[in-house]
């Protein structure tokens, strides 16, 4: 057994603030070296998955303090009474190419309650668009290449980038004539100003969920690879030995045997030198009034022997105060520095208005700094 790495950490509120009409949601930190950014893209609440503006935030002491948001150039386009927005899913910033890249997928929609759908799936098509010093879009947003057409595919979770400026990202994508999501993941060069597909994993199916698998995310350990997944039902993680054959999905696990917890939404790494630990929420934690349970949000280590989480190890990042923090994302700041970041999501459990402010959420961004000694 490996000596458990000590840590600690600290959390902040950025950003306070709710009208009532939409809502800060999915934020990012990107640390370009010289200065960090936080990006967040509002949604309006009067449907389901209504994307909106997106606004970024610099920092030039480190993510002490912030300056005032600035609304960033809309990426949309308008056709046949449809609206087609790039969401981003994926903040990244290459340290090989110097380069900040946001990965995501472009949504249509037809008017304000919901994604436009096939099949009954919301569709959307991958892609990317790079940011340049300052924090702005640099052109517009490239599609990103797939081996099949798709309904729908999110680029989604962490990078690993390789020594050769190659990197592997994981996505959730429903292919064309299907019902249900699946997972893939995807190794891409950088030449010429484009992502050009070196590599293609297996995909990851679960027919037994009523969504299939969505949202991963992507962790290599000394010479293992795993990614997390979400289903409606419950949180689970597949391991690989090459980052593109997975094995048969396993439910998340405490070191006693029992589940987690954790269902209908992301899990994400934290890697610390031999060490990797999982962010998640869970049942449990006296919080059946928050939606799907997605607050407080937790970390804990994982045994990558015994393929569990270990419940000695657990503490809540940032703390249940009635809104999901679910859509949540992880930075990595330095060898020993993580950061994550998430925001209070107002809409509530029973769908109306003013059942998270009860509680004390009034949609800030969190951000938890977690340090390794």
């Amino acid at each position: 057994m490996r000596k458990i790495p000590c840590f600690s950490f600290t959390r902040e509120r950025f950003l306070s603030g709710f009208d009532g009409k939409e809502c800060k949601v999915y934020p990012h930190l990107v640390d370009t070296g010289e200065n960090m950014f936080l990006t967040y893209q509002m949604l309006l609440l009067s449907g389901s998955d209504v994307f909106n503006d997106l606004y970024v935030v610099k920092s030039i002491d480190g993510g002490k303090t912030f300056g005032e948001p600035e609304k960033l150039r809309r990426i949309e386009t308008k056709k046949d009474g449809i609206r087609r927005i790039f969401a981003p899913a994926t903040e990244y910033y290459s340290k090989h190419r110097k380069k900040w890249i946001t990965f995501g997928m472009t949504i249509s929609y037809a008017d304000d309650k919901h994604p436009v759908t096939e099949n009954g799936i919301s569709t959307g098509k991958a892609g990317y668009i790079l940011h340049d010093e300052d924090g702005h879009y640099v052109g517009e947003v490239k599609a990103m290449e797939l081996p099949f057409k798709c309904i729908s595919a999110c680029p989604h979770g962490q990078v690993i980038e390789y020594e050769n400026g190659e990197f592997l990202i994981s996505f959730y994508l429903v292919p064309a004539g299907e019902t249900k999501a699946k997972v893939l993941t995807v190794r891409y060069k950088y030449e010429n100003e484009n992502l050009i597909m070196v590599k293609v994993g297996e995909l990851l199916d679960c027919p037994e969920s009523k969504r299939g698998f969505c949202e991963p995310s992507v962790a290599k350990l000394y010479d293992k690879y795993y990614v997390t997944l979400r289903t409606d039902e419950k949180g689970m993680f597949a391991v690989s030995d090459d980052g593109y054959k997975f094995s048969e999905p396993i439910a998340w696990r405490w070191d006693d045997g029992s589940e987690i917890g954790n269902y209908n939404t992301m899990q994400r790494w934290i890697r610390y030198k031999d060490a990797l630990y999982l962010a998640y929420t869970r049942k449990g934690a006296h919080n059946d009034h928050v939606f799907r349970h997605r607050a407080p949000m937790f970390m804990a280590r994982f045994d990558e022997e015994k393929m569990c989480i270990v419940k000695d190890t657990e503490v809540i990042l940032v703390p249940e105060l009635g809104a999901r923090l679910g859509n949540f994302t992880v930075t990595d700041i330095s060898e020993n520095e993580f950061r994550l970041i998430t925001a209070e999501w107002m809409q509530s459990l029973k769908g109306k208005l003013g059942e998270c402010e009860r509680y004390g959420s009034d949609n800030s961004i969190w951000i938890a700094k977690i340090t390794f000694e």
